[in-house]
């Protein structure tokens, strides 16, 4: 009898321990399945950490993002924009890189870039950037690739097939001189953002559908300052350079100016736009108004609405040459003609030391800027 307790015993035991190798068994097979799933939803967002990245990445509170539009059966570059978003101005400002953009790469660079490839030639093309380097760090190389010629720290990159991009972005410009930025479609789903946490939820919805060297996390840093953004001062503007052979080269002085205006920029709000005051010196300014649009009546408009606002209007006339899309504002100093800019939809200012009629400021009107 006490030979079967014994043995009764050590049987109770032994299932005992199958049940608990079996309960942990169990709960490894689990722990595995529920690790796969939650990987395949947040592989995409964390994408990033896969790779040892060639740029350092910079999410500070000026955010210099370049995303690229690819082909998804090619992989070939179809859009380049530069978005330049200030976190303290609440500016929004896209600059479009022409995709066919050349770029001689300097030795330094070469010898760098030869180590990653063989592939990438000195004389490299934006367009095919896929093809010189493979995976996701191909786009940081095309960074690199950039800003030979641009001469801009570039943050980060964001890319997205053709589909997508032209999902959340419009041509503003033409279609042989495309000028990109944000569509209706996604300005809405913007402005529906009331609250920081809003903003994350569009950021996580849209993150399955884009590339980027940043985790989720890293981009949402960004989610209460673009609730703030006032969509009306959006700007969009195109690189400076010459197209030959169907080539695009870089003028890097102009697009240097050009994106150093852009960080230097006072804040693009309603409040720049209406009385004239005595930062911008209206009064001791004249300001010429020439037509460059070809509609008929538009600088005289234009005089009446700035004089009603204490603007020193001096005189109007019509633009010699070809018609104009964008407003572009001359003035001998740019600060002069900053309160300016609300008038008009993606108008910029350049320097100039000769103007019609002697004036000291002359806006030069775009056809965007048509008045209803």
């Amino acid at each position: 009898m006490k030979k079967q307790k014994i043995a009764k015993i050590i049987a109770i035991n032994f299932m005992k321990s199958i049940g608990i190798m079996a309960l942990f068994f169990a709960v490894g097979v689990l722990s595995f399945f529920l690790t796969k799933l939650y990987y395949r939803y947040t592989v995409k967002a964390e994408r990033s950490t896969a790779y040892e990245h060639v740029i350092t990445v910079n999410t500070g509170n000026e955010s210099s993002n370049l995303i690229y539009s690819y082909d998804e059966k090619t992989k070939k570059v179809k859009a380049i924009v530069l978005e330049m978003f200030d976190e303290t101005t609440k500016n929004l400002v896209y600059l479009t890189i022409p995709a066919n953009t050349q770029i001689s790469i300097s030795s330094e660079t070469y010898e760098q870039l030869m180590e990653a490839s063989h592939k990438v030639p000195q004389l490299a093309k934006m367009s095919d950037i896929n093809e010189y380097f493979s995976g996701d760090v191909a786009y940081e190389y095309g960074i690199l690739i950039l800003k030979e010629d641009l001469k801009a720290d570039i943050g980060y990159f964001t890319a997205m097939n053709s589909d997508v991009f032209e999902k959340n972005f419009q041509n503003v410009g033409s279609k042989k001189k495309p000028k990109y930025k944000p569509s209706e479609e996604l300005l809405k789903k913007m402005a529906d953002c009331s609250t920081e946490k809003d903003m994350k939820k569009l950021m996580s919805n849209m993150w399955e559908d884009v590339i980027s060297d940043l985790t989720l996390s890293q981009k949402q840093h960004y989610a209460k300052a673009l609730t703030q953004v006032n969509h009306e001062f959006i700007r969009a503007y195109r690189a400076y350079g010459s197209s030959k052979n169907k080539e695009f080269t870089l003028n890097a002085v102009k697009n240097k100016n050009l994106i150093n205006d852009v960080w230097e920029s006072e804040a693009y709000t309603t409040a720049q736009k209406g009385k004239a005051s005595e930062d911008t010196a209206a009064v001791a300014h004249t300001i010429q108004i020439t037509n460059g649009s070809g509609i008929t009546g538009l600088a005289a408009a234009y005089q009446d609405k700035l004089k009603q606002d204490g603007w020193n209007v001096q005189g109007v006339g019509n633009y010699v040459g070809g018609i104009q899309t964008s407003t572009v504002i001359y003035a001998q100093k740019k600060r002069w003609a900053k309160g300016l800019l609300g008038y008009f939809k993606n108008a910029r200012i350049e320097k100039a030391t000769k103007l019609t009629n002697g004036a000291e400021i002359e806006i030069v009107l775009g056809t965007e800027d048509k008045l209803s």
